[in-house]
């Protein structure tokens, strides 16, 4: 690699003329910044066009590296292109119509401030847009990825990270000198409570709390979570599912095949998936006991899908080991193989470009690219899904093909969709058969040169089981367990392995823990036995846990330490309505208080009346022991808001949690639950601005309105504009879901993973064709008390009481409050927010959620499903909120929305109005679920048993009222606070988000102070 110019002050140079004014004329000072910029462009084709090393980074294994892209101002003072092709490098005064990407900034001065700007400014001001990109998006990242080779911006990167440092010490002064903050946790997890067995699906378990057990007590699992939280970098990259699915097409086309004929999708899916699995390296980590990895990098690795989210990675190849956040270890090999080989042959054949070519860049692409309204998640994966795994052990790999051959048979009438289908479904099956076979010869070759024999016995085992499993179902719990994790792990192969989850895990296991149990006979056995049980539930969690997103740094930013959300759900009732409470139940909580890992995720459902209190109790300790897991969910209103779409009500007993907090039924609903993600703040703003973003200064929406001209004379006139705009971006949200279910559908199917469902196999149709018994799509919607807060800000203070005019509340808005102190101090102090207990918020809550929910339950998916609706946020209540301006509740520019369905910190100092007004919201306006944060922080004199009765009668308390999920937060702000000065000390600390786990430490400044601010109570 040519050695890159040491600072970005040399791009600074040749176009930072801002202050230049007073010595130019103004149209000599536009020329001369064009004429830089070209000379600018220019530079970096002489570099490439001079310099032999440049020179190997333009050839590709396929041929040359191509890619032309243009930059201009949207004030028309800059425009030019720099063109790569065939190894020449050339500078053009206009972008050529056919450009692959353009690179937009509002002015030419925001190019000027774009390169000296750390990473933090650089999102801030994307997302604030002054700077966008049309086009394809991933050769904006190839363009990226020549510039670290000419220019090296390490020093802002750096600069930030002295500077975010220097600032968490000015915050941990803040931090009480008596704070036992850092010997709190130990504590916890050191004091232990025997439980009681009431739960009449316990049957084994005589203390279900298994108190008896410590991290200590598990020698192999204590050191897998030693190297989890002690390894230097957060992953490894591994470049070989990538380079094994392009060697595929390079061989057999993509398009086309071999022979020049158009591929049949679910064909091309299965032949290239068989193929990755047949020669991926069967990786067995030492002292593993189940077999299959994501990678060869069994710790924690990345395996950047092309086709979706890896592509983004492009421009960051060579700043992943240096960048603040989850900085990733990365090899030259690695690195070449992705720059030369795997990301030219995928550029044009990602799902974001296939839907932009489409649909012709057409304006649901042009929304999602500018990252302030609606984020289409299907861009980065088919989203997340319930497998029936309950179904598919009772079959195993082999069972399966001979029930798709039985189908195949009995169908003289069969369409070709449908052969083609099911073939595919038996092709991947056969991969996945030859992937275990490769493990199990690799596990018993490992065996006969080990040394240790308890490994060499437990190599032999694991040779023996993969053997078997999950060729033909299996017998015993360890064979389940084995069955499930690498079926995961073949579907993660399948499509970007953040989709499937692993349904309600306590429910599929029970049956096999009881089989091994009866075959017992001494005290002594079974309490070896529950020992093995533990020690491989705990190598299945940390195989989930040892996989990460191969996410850039933007998307870090965005989505805050989000893992892959591999989520576990507990408890609730059985299909017959009954207490599903069992041994597995409480071992799998005993599991995850122990490893207190992020992922997977873990989900307790709750049904006052069925689950007994001890249930809730151990629940509540889990989660304060750990600080953030599990969540807990109102069995009662999932249930209902499920049953209100016409689905049976047995089946709907079944739900899971997707994702982070979302519902669906396991082997019989391809929920796709994470599909879009809506910034509500957005439509709101728009209606204040007759149809005009301000942030994006874009004349979007419908002209509803100035509120200057008086036209709004009633609150219901106002709303009105505001249901105007609102469904005009829902209709944009459908439009756009159902054009990538399209793509999906030609070059994205899923065979595999469709084996899984009730009805895809009967109808000969996958589940991106509608296959599965059920079909949905769920959206989340960020801002829900924002909005609500504001429009009860317009009603009571414009329309009720008159304290303002309208143009005057928005004139206080758009100045930030600046002019208008005794305005804002009013709307502080006496707005009756969502959350404070006042039934009007409740009831305008109820409204804005009704209406988003009533439109996207009225359109139908790409697949004949619902649209569901749901609040939660992952981490973009605090990056929308800190680039958008003030709004009527009071709220100042820059501060953080709040999270998912959560009340505003100033709602209510009693935390029971909070979970009053939360558990009032009609549960069928919530059918994809909510999340709803409370911090609370025990005092450290209160017992532990105190504790957890306390945080059960809260969780008790508010799903009677009819609340469908809580989440709570164990963490006190000093100790939040410490952490951020002091990260070493807080690797494994969690905290809930919106929905996901994430470890602080992990976090963007902005979500860390989001976390610290938010309300806080004392038990």
């Amino acid at each position: 690699m040519a050695e890159p110019i040491k600072s970005n002050g040399q791009l600074s140079g040749y176009l930072g003329l801002a202050g230049s004014a007073a010595k130019f004329g103004v149209g000599k000072l536009l020329k001369k910044r064009q004429l830089l910029l070209e000379g600018f462009l220019g530079f970096i084709a002489n570099r490439f066009n001079t310099t032999p090393a440049l020179q190997e980074e333009l050839k590709g294994t396929l041929g040359w590296i191509n890619l032309s892209l243009g930059m201009r101002s949207d004030d028309g003072e800059l425009e030019a292109a720099i063109i790569f092709k065939d190894g020449r490098v050339t500078v053009e005064k206009k972008i050529p119509p056919d450009a692959d990407c353009t690179i937009i900034y509002k002015t030419a001065d925001d190019l000027n401030h774009l390169t000296e700007a750390t990473p933090d400014e650089m999102y801030k001001m994307m997302l604030m847009g002054y700077m966008r990109t049309e086009g394809n998006i991933m050769l904006s990242g190839l363009f990226n990825y020549f510039m670290v080779l000419v220019f090296n911006n390490q020093k802002a990167v750096d600069r930030q990270i002295e500077e975010h440092k220097k600032s968490a010490q000015v915050i941990a002064r803040e931090v009480s000198d008596s704070c036992s903050c850092r010997a709190e946790r130990p504590k916890r997890r050191a004091s232990r409570i025997r439980g009681k067995r009431v739960d009449p699906g316990v049957k084994s378990l005589e203390d279900p709390w298994l108190s008896q057990y410590g991290l200590e007590d598990f020698p192999r699992l204590e050191k897998f979570r030693a190297e989890y939280f002690g390894k230097e970098k957060e992953a490894v990259v591994c470049h070989e599912m990538a380079k094994l699915l392009t060697d595929f097409h390079v061989q057999n086309g993509y398009e086309t095949d071999k022979d020049g004929k158009p591929w049949e999708p679910n064909l091309r899916k299965a032949l290239s998936l068989k193929y990755v699995l047949e020669n991926r390296k069967p990786t067995i980590r030492r002292h593993d006991l189940l077999g299959g990895t994501y990678s060869t990098a069994p710790v924690s690795t990345c395996i950047g899908t092309p086709f979706t989210i890896g592509c983004y990675s492009w421009g960051e190849l060579r700043s992943f080991g240096k960048r603040e956040l989850m900085p990733y270890e990365i090899s030259e090999e690695s690195i070449q193989l992705f720059h030369k080989y795997i990301f030219p042959f995928w550029a044009r054949r990602n799902i974001h470009e296939l839907w932009r070519d489409m649909i012709k860049g057409g304006l649901p692409v042009q929304i999602h690219d500018r990252f302030f309204s609606i984020y289409y998640w299907k861009t980065i994966s088919m989203s997340e899904t319930p497998p029936g795994y309950n179904m598919f052990i009772k079959l195993g790999t082999r069972g399966m093909i001979k029930k798709i051959q039985d189908e195949l048979n009995g169908d003289p009438n069969a369409d070709q969709e449908k052969r083609d289908t099911l073939n595919a479904m038996i092709i991947g099956l056969q991969g996945v058969e030859a992937y275990a076979a490769n493990l199990s010869r690799r596990a018993l070759a490992d065996a006969q040169t080990e040394t240790d024999p308890q490994w060499k016995a437990e190599l032999e085992n694991l040779g023996r089981m993969l053997a078997k499993v999950p060729a033909n179902p299996p017998e015993t719990l360890e064979e389940a367990v084995q069955t499930i994790i690498l079926m995961h792990i073949c579907f993660g192969m399948e499509s970007t392995d953040d989709g499937p989850m692993f349904g309600r895990l306590d429910q599929t296991l029970q049956p096999y823990f009881e089989s091994d149990m009866a075959k017992l006979k001494t005290a002594e056995e079974k309490e070896a036995y529950l020992k093995r049980v533990i020690d491989v539930l705990g190598c299945f969690y940390f195989k989930e846990a040892s996989h990460q997103i191969l996410a850039p740094d933007i998307g870090n930013w965005q989505n805050g330490d989000s893992p892959p959300n591999g989520t576990i759900t507990l408890g609730g009732v059985t299909r017959e309505g009954e207490d599903a409470v069992n041994d597995m139940t409480y071992i799998l909580l005993k599991v995850t208080e122990m490893l207190a890992l992020n992922d997977p995720n873990v989900h307790a459902r709750y049904m006052p009346g069925k689950n007994s209190r001890e249930y809730l109790r151990r629940v509540c300790e889990v989660n304060y022991v750990t600080g953030a897991t599990p969540c807990i969910h109102g069995d009662e209103a999932v249930i209902k808001a499920l049953t209100a779409r016409g689905w049976d009500l047995e089946d709907c007993r079944e739900w899971n949690v997707n994702g982070c907090v979302e519902p669906g039924i396991p082997g019989k609903n391809h929920s796709a639950t994470s599909s879009l993600e809506v910034n509500l703040v957005a439509p709101l703003e728009m209606a204040l601005n007759n149809g005009r973003h301000p942030l994006m200064a874009w004349d979007l929406g419908p002209k509803t309105g100035r509120i200057e001209d008086g036209v709004f004379k009633t609150f219901e006139d106002f709303w009105q504009a505001f249901k105007s705009q609102t469904e005009f971006l829902l209709e944009q949200m459908v439009i756009g879901n159902n054009q990538l279910g399209e793509v999906y559908q030609k070059h994205q199917p899923a065979p595999l993973l469709s084996c899984m469902y009730e009805g895809c196999v009967e109808k000969g149709r996958g589940i991106t064709r509608g296959g599965a018994k059920y079909n949905s799509s769920g959206s989340t919607f960020i801002g829900l008390a924002d909005v609500t807060d504001s429009l009860m800000s317009i009603k009571k203070f414009v329309f009720d009481d008159k304290i303002c005019s309208f143009p005057e509340l928005k004139a206080a808005v758009d100045s930030n409050f600046v002019n208008h102190p005794k305005l804002h101090a009013i709307i502080k102090t006496k707005l009756p927010r969502f959350g404070s207990g006042d039934p009007e918020a409740v009831a305008m809550a109820n409204r804005v959620a009704g209406l988003v929910h009533n439109y996207m339950a009225s359109h139908l998916n790409y697949r004949g499903g619902p649209h569901s609706t749901g609040w939660w946020s992952m981490a973009n209540h605090a990056v929308y909120g800190r680039v958008t301006g003030a709004l009527p509740d009071g709220r100042l520019a820059g501060e953080p929305f709040t999270p998912g369905l959560t009340p505003h910190p100033l709602a209510s100092p009693n935390l029971l109005d909070n979970l009053r007004d939360v558990a009032q919201l009609d549960p069928r306006f919530l059918d994809n679920n909510i999340a709803f944060n409370v911090k609370i922080v025990p005092s450290s004199s209160d017992p532990h048993e105190k504790i957890i009765d306390t945080m059960a009668d809260y969780a008790h308390t508010f799903i009677e009222m009819g609340g469908m999920q809580t989440q709570f937060n164990v963490v006190s702000t000093d100790t939040l606070k410490d952490a951020m000065a002091n990260p070493e000390h807080y690797r494994d600390l969690m905290v809930r988000i919106s929905g996901y786990v994430a470890y602080f430490t992990k976090l963007q400044r902005d979500l860390q102070l989001e976390v610290i601010r938010r309300a806080e109570y004392k038990l």
